[in-house]
């Protein structure tokens, strides 16, 4: 073998292109330099905790319940030897460990420490909470991601389990900074999750059970850097936040709520550093909620920091107040749902318009745009013309999707795709409704009279009521020439399949 190859850097890079366990066995049995460093990876990332305690010698299962033929003289050497190499634990199996046999692990002065260099671990504690007093205690645990579930008869040792494994890990690891909690959490769960305030990212989504005085307390983290949360269920006079140090550090927010609670949470906000935003919005066609506060919210607060701006809102279709395309005005909602009684009461101000981007104009530092809503934001034509002078740095734009059996017409058409091409010189990847309905090979010339700048677009995604001929495909050949895939509506798959195929065919 070459003295090259035993180098340690440049083994690495070769392990680096092994990415299944058993090329890596065979690896460590073809050379002795090579075995250590390869059964590294190999025990590394682990999918299951069952592979460590197949390890123990007379290991068996009654009932499920994992046992030990000699309880006297029990033999883990191997387990600690593995274990030590172990990294990163996604554990969701079932597993159940009699008491003695995990009484024995525990008692064993040697292995407590064996998971010395686990930094990550992700837990079904419905499945596997019986494990939770090993991993706790490695020193370098920074990323915990524990699911509680939801409603389970398991849920009184489930949350013991997870109070004991964060209070542990809080105390033990200095470098636990990221925690992601799911499934119904008890008032002392919570309250262990509020004793950590180093915590640089804390992703919560606990239905019902999270609370306002959970909100407050985090509010004040001084180093928190990403939040993910849910509040809907709280009530408006419950959300209340510190007169300071209120998400001081906060680089980017995922929440799902009503308007009006983000944008209390937004105005009481000090970070001016939020890069991202996915704001995931609930109930505003049950009430009496609009889009105007939150816009203005995220004006006011993100102004020259934001990059990342995602807005989902999704009605189902039967709560839609649209009828062949157009927007019922509320005095003919209110006559309808007097009359039949067929449509519920809607709040007409539930559908996002492209007004209220206007807030957004001065945000020249935007590189993503998602407006994931139902139905789609009502855009047209010249408002593009707009967008591309207000956010000319767009990388990733997303102005929805629409389903052939909606009740809405899209009112951009194949011009708006000829504004895009010319103007967005930096975006990647579109996505966006369009009426193709009256696109014909002579309205695709008419359309590239003046030819724009080559654009740089590699994805695109139309979803359209009608299904597209090979005009369209003559039509994104000349706009963008770059593509490499092209989507369309669903329901329409083999159509757009064509698109693409004729696509390939003119650029070959």
């Amino acid at each position: 073998m070459h003295e090259v190859l035993l180098i340690d850097e440049l083994l690495e890079v070769v392990l680096g292109f092994c990415t299944d366990s058993a090329t890596l066995s065979r690896i460590a049995r073809t050379c002795q330099a090579w075995k250590e460093p390869a059964l590294d990876r190999v025990w590394a990332r682990l999918d299951s905790f069952l592979p460590l305690l197949r390890l123990i010698p007379g290991l068996f299962t009654v009932n499920g319940v994992y046992l030990l033929e000699s309880p006297i003289e029990p033999g883990f050497r191997r387990l600690r030897h593995y274990a030590s190499r172990v990294r990163t634990i996604a554990s969701r199996q079932n597993i159940r460990i009699h008491p003695s046999l995990l009484s024995l692990l525990l008692q064993d002065s040697y292995i407590a420490p064996i998971f010395y260099r686990l930094s990550s671990v992700q837990l079904s504690l419905t499945n596997c909470h019986a494990i939770c007093p090993l991993l706790s205690l490695s020193p370098e645990l920074k990323k915990v991601d524990l699911d509680l579930g939801f409603k389970t008869k398991k849920d009184k040792a489930v949350n013991k389990s997870a109070l004991q494994f964060i209070s542990t890990v809080g105390r033990l690891s200095a470098g636990f900074t990221s925690l992601s909690l799911r499934g119904t959490a008890s008032s002392s769960v919570l309250k262990a999750v509020t004793s950590l305030p180093h915590l640089n990212f804390l992703y919560l989504r606990n239905g019902v059970t999270f609370t306002a005085d959970t909100l407050a307390a985090i509010a004040t983290f001084p180093s928190l850097k990403e939040l993910k949360i849910q509040i809907s269920h709280l009530h408006p006079e419950s959300l209340r936040f510190p007169a300071s140090a209120c998400f001081p550090s906060l680089q980017l927010l995922d929440i799902r709520g009503r308007t009006t609670y983000v944008e209390k949470l937004l105005l009481h906000m000090q970070s001016d550093c939020l890069v991202s935003l996915r704001v995931e919005v609930e109930h505003l066609w049950q009430t009496d909620d609009t889009w105007d506060g939150l816009f203005n919210a995220i004006r006011h607060k993100t102004r020259t920091t934001l990059q990342e701006l995602t807005i989902e809102h999704i009605m189902d279709a039967d709560d839609l107040f649209l009828e062949d395309g157009s927007i019922r005005s509320p005095d003919t909602l209110s006559e309808a749902t007097t009359i039949d009684n067929i449509i519920p009461p809607t709040n007409p101000s539930a559908l996002l318009l492209f007004d209220h981007l206007y807030s957004l104009s001065n945000h020249n530092s935007l590189h993503r745009l998602l407006l994931e809503t139902t139905p789609p934001i009502i855009i047209q034509d010249q408002d593009l013309e707009k967008m591309v002078q207000w956010w000319p740095n767009l990388e990733h734009l997303d102005l929805g999707t629409l389903l052939t059996e909606q009740r809405w017409a899209p009112k951009t058409t194949p011009a708006a795709l000829f504004t895009i091409s010319r103007g967005f010189s930096a975006l990647r990847s579109l996505v966006m409704p369009v009426n193709i309905s009256g696109l014909t090979h002579d309205t695709a010339i008419r359309v590239l009279q003046t030819f724009p700048d080559a654009s740089s677009l590699h994805h695109i995604t139309l979803t359209a009521l009608t299904p597209p001929n090979q005009s369209m495909a003559h039509l994104l050949y000349r706009l963008f020439p770059s593509l490499r895939d092209i989507h369309g509506t669903r329901g329409h798959e083999e159509a757009w399949t064509r698109v693409q195929d004729g696509f390939h065919l003119l650029r070959a």
